[in-house]
C-alpha cells in the first residue's frame, strides 16, 4: 500500500471516531435537555438544540470537502445558485421549530408548508438541519484565475 493511502486511512478512520463521539454526545445532551424540559415545563432550549445540532453535524460531516478545498489554489467563490436552491428551503425548514415555539400569534395555516411541518414529527428538522450544515462547505468553491 502507498504511504498516501495509509495517511489518507488514518485521517478517515480518525474523523470517523470525531463524528460518533460527536454524534453520541449530542444524542446524549439532547436527551437531558428533554428530560429538563419535561421537569421545568421549558421547552426551548431543547428546541433549540434539537434545531442547532443537525446544522452543526451536517457542518462537520462536510468539514473535509473544506480541508480539500484549502490544498487547492485559487480564488474563492460561492455558488450562489445552490446555496438559494438548496439551502434557503432548508435553512427555512429547519429553522420552523424556533418559529414555533417562539410564542409568536401567528396562524400557522398562513406559513407556507406551516400545517404540514408542525404535524410532521423532527424528521423534516432533522434532515434539512443536516443538509444546510453541510451544503455550507459545499456552495464554497476555489476557481482558478484565467488570465
Amino acid at each position: 500500500m502507498k504511504k498516501v493511502s495509509i495517511n489518507n486511512l488514518f485521517i478517515y478512520l480518525g474523523f470517523l471516531i470525531i463524528v460518533i463521539l460527536v454524534f453520541i454526545s449530542g444524542l446524549k445532551y439532547q436527551h437531558h435537555l428533554q428530560v429538563e424540559a419535561r421537569t421545568t415545563y421549558q421547552p426551548i432550549t431543547s428546541v433549540v438544540f434539537s434545531v442547532l445540532f443537525p446544522i452543526f453535524f451536517g457542518l462537520l460531516l462536510g468539514l473535509l470537502r473544506f480541508f480539500e478545498l484549502l490544498r487547492k489554489s485559487g480564488e474563492w467563490k460561492i455558488n450562489w445558485i445552490k446555496l438559494c436552491i438548496f439551502g434557503l428551503p432548508s435553512f427555512y425548514v429547519s429553522l420552523f421549530p424556533i418559529l414555533f415555539w417562539s410564542g409568536l400569534s401567528i396562524s400557522y395555516d398562513d406559513i407556507p408548508l406551516g400545517s404540514l411541518l408542525i404535524t410532521s414529527g423532527t424528521t423534516p428538522y432533522t434532515i434539512s438541519g443536516l443538509i444546510f450544515g453541510f451544503l455550507l462547505f459545499y456552495v464554497i468553491e476555489r476557481k482558478i484565475k484565467e488570465s
